[in-house]
């Protein structure tokens, strides 16, 4: 969808024109007018998050020790247990567990973790099939494009962009009606995953206390896929356990209330490993994954990013990525909180730019259900791009020269078309060029003295 040559503000141009702009802000404010509904549901919300938060940053605290016990508690069930350092490690294990199995095909399901780790570029590289579960994910497979939202993969896409991508790929009538197209997506990924004995998926979170693992979705795909096939693979961040089960009562509904303003998500399943009996998945795997985890870890303040719940409220109220989009980023984890994580986890000077992407409104730590300060944690990491002499040197050299120039009386005491033509000059190429110029006064404020003293 974007390309790495491209700088964040080349790549912004090109996702940003008005008719994706209007969706995007209708769909957008679909979910805060859904958020506000769920807010109904809590008599202090304030205090649930505040507990939330706690619970949270405990966890953090004692991550080692909870880990640990996890995988004592779900070997204990029958589970197995993977530590993998960065995404290879991660896919080359569940290529090795598709091996052992004898597999060709994969189904997985909607999952950060997944894309961070590119385990559809990964399968596609080993010339290995892929069955996406959920109904947005099918179509952007068909489609060739990657996910926009966390929590929304194709909320880019009209009803009529997805008719048109379903009526190319199979027999669909033209004029078909949205519940006609999930109908259809729906009863051709049940009958893909009869032939799946892999099924790979997220963690909303894993739990330490009872070794357990906690999905949590809406259209009932992930239970679904868990049911039909032999071998089931979790991939869940490290920073995902939390200490008991009974942590979940506050928990889920603060997810659920934050995502998409319901009470609760229509499915949460927990499981406990492979089926004793019955329907279910015979071997269970959950890979715990580092990816640079540790690192964010290393940083006192901006650790706090990793109690992240992953709701993507923050997403869906920043106004930067209404404008730029989700493929600006060009990551898995976009907004305030990749713009927090990803400089620390992947590459400071790869992603340090996103730190001057906010506007610093704020409105991303006031929705957050963790009480995250996100602005805080983006005025660190340009804190660190400043220590580590990483920052943009071309921007801050247009800066000092306008510093300069403002600085010089008889250069703002100059006609107003030419403080026009230099302002351009120095700031249009870094400024960009949907964002309005200043503007000078038509006089200076030496000028309006004289004039002032003379009357």
């Amino acid at each position: 969808m974007t390309d790495r040559k491209l700088t964040f503000n080349q790549q912004s141009e090109i996702s940003f024109n008005e008719e994706h702009w209007q969706k995007i802000n209708f769909n957008m404010g679909c979910f805060e007018r859904n958020f506000a509904k769920g807010k109904i549901n809590y008599r202090n919300m304030d205090l649930e998050k505040q507990r939330v938060h706690i619970l949270r940053n405990k966890s953090l605290d004692n991550l080692e020790k909870l880990l640990v016990d996890f995988e004592t508690h779900f070997t204990d069930n029958g589970g197995n247990v993977l530590w993998a350092r960065d995404a290879d490690d991660a896919c080359n294990m569940i290529f090795d567990i598709m091996k052992k199995e004898r597999a060709t095909v994969v189904s997985r399901s909607n999952s950060m973790t997944l894309d961070e780790i590119d385990l559809n570029g990964f399968l596609k590289r080993k010339n290995l099939d892929l069955v996406e579960t959920s109904v947005a994910r099918f179509v952007l497979q068909l489609a060739e494009m990657k996910p926009y939202h966390p929590l929304a993969p194709a909320v880019n896409l009209s009803k009529e962009e997805i008719n048109e991508i379903l009526t190319k790929g199979f027999k669909l009538k033209p004029d078909s009606t949205p519940k006609q197209m999930v109908n259809f997506v729906r009863h051709k990924v049940s009958n893909d995953l009869k032939e799946v004995k892999v099924c790979v998926t997220g963690a909303n979170f894993i739990i330490s206390e009872e070794g357990c693992v906690v999905l949590s979705e809406n259209e009932g795909n992930i239970l679904r896929s868990t049911s039909t096939a032999k071998v089931h693979i979790v991939v869940a961040g490290i920073a995902k356990v939390i200490p008991s089960i009974d942590d979940l009562g506050i928990l889920l509904p603060l997810l659920s209330s934050h995502a998409t303003g319901q009470s609760m998500a229509a499915f949460n399943t927990i499981t406990f490993g492979p089926a004793q009996e019955g329907d279910g998945p015979e071997k269970m795997y959950v890979i715990l994954l580092n990816n640079g985890r540790s690192e964010v870890l290393s940083h006192e303040k901006q650790r706090q990013v990793l109690s992240c719940i992953h709701c993507s409220a923050c997403v869906s109220v920043c106004p930067i990525f209404k404008n730029v989009g989700g493929y600006t980023y060009d990551a898995a984890h976009v907004g305030p909180m990749g713009a927090v994580m990803l400089p620390l986890k992947e590459s400071l000077s790869e992603f340090g730019h996103l730190a001057t992407a906010c506007s610093l409104c704020g409105k991303c730590t006031e929705i957050c259900p963790v009480k995250i300060p996100l602005d805080d944690l983006i005025i660190e990491n340009r804190h660190l791009l400043e220590t580590e002499k990483i920052a943009d040197t071309r921007f801050d050299t247009m800066i000092k020269t306008m510093i300069w120039h403002c600085k010089s009386r008889k250069k703002m005491d100059s006609p107003l078309w030419m403080k026009k033509l230099e302002l351009k000059r120095f700031m249009g190429p870094s400024w960009g060029e949907r964002r309005m110029m200043p503007e000078f006064a038509p006089k200076s404020f030496s000028q309006y003295w004289r004039e002032t003293r003379q009357n």
